[in-house]
């Protein structure tokens, strides 16, 4: 490299000579000169910069972090897909069955101001049976909680492990982990995620960020049209 960077200041004297002399021919060959050198010690560089990186993904203990972009990170993708319509089958039908529930018993309550009839009575009986299968329904539907469960804690291990292959790949670069940074966002720029359908800030980190007075309370209530 010291040997370039003579070669170079040497070709800039020259072609300032050239400039001066008006000499146009001579000043563009020095100038497509010190492009080629510069174009050459840049691809050096690149190409060391790629070969570092090639080592340092070698260097990870049975290509971990490659095994896991293929084959782990698409899983939990799956999995994830699987809980989100499990999530939406069950309000689904949480809130039919909830509304069925809601009309079923207002007209037992409709039957039963008066002094009801045997026929009421009847109808009544009935009533009640739509509405305890319609209570069952609602608990079944909550059944999908624990197989979801199963898959996010399934998810939760993949990502810890994913995790601990990313800092081991910041370490083998050179970078300190520890040094990097704390996230911070604004809080309209959080609010606005949230609109997006990122969600609500629900990690324990983030949790240092949530209401912490009656005013921010009310604030939220009202988001939520309470």
């Amino acid at each position: 490299m010291a040997c370039t960077t003579q070669i170079d200041i040497q070709i800039v004297q020259n072609l300032l000579t050239a400039l001066t002399q008006n000499n146009q021919a001579q000043a563009v060959a020095l100038l497509d000169e010190l492009t080629q050198l510069r174009e050459s010690e840049l691809y050096q560089n690149l190409t060391s910069l790629t070969n570092n990186l090639h080592d340092t993904l070698d260097q990870l203990v049975d290509n971990r972090l490659l095994m896991q972009t293929k084959h782990d990170i698409p899983d939990v993708a799956e999995r994830l897909e699987y809980v989100l319509s499990s999530i939406e089958e069950a309000c689904s039908k949480t809130l039919s069955s909830t509304e069925k529930a809601m009309d079923l018993s207002d007209t037992i309550s409709q039957l039963i101001q008066n002094n009801p009839s045997e026929p009421q009575l009847s109808q009544v009986q009935n009533l009640l049976s739509d509405l305890n299968a319609e209570l069952t329904n609602i608990l079944l539907a909550q059944s999908f909680q624990d197989l979801t469960g199963q898959v996010l804690n399934r998810v939760a291990l993949t990502i810890s492990s994913l995790e601990q292959s990313l800092i081991q790949l910041i370490s083998a670069s050179r970078h300190d982990y520890d040094a990097i940074p704390d996230k911070e966002e604004e809080d309209t720029m959080q609010k606005s995620a949230e609109m997006k359908g990122i969600g609500p800030n629900v990690t324990q980190k983030s949790k240092q960020d949530s209401a912490d007075s009656q005013a921010d309370v009310d604030d939220l209530l009202g988001e939520l049209g309470i």
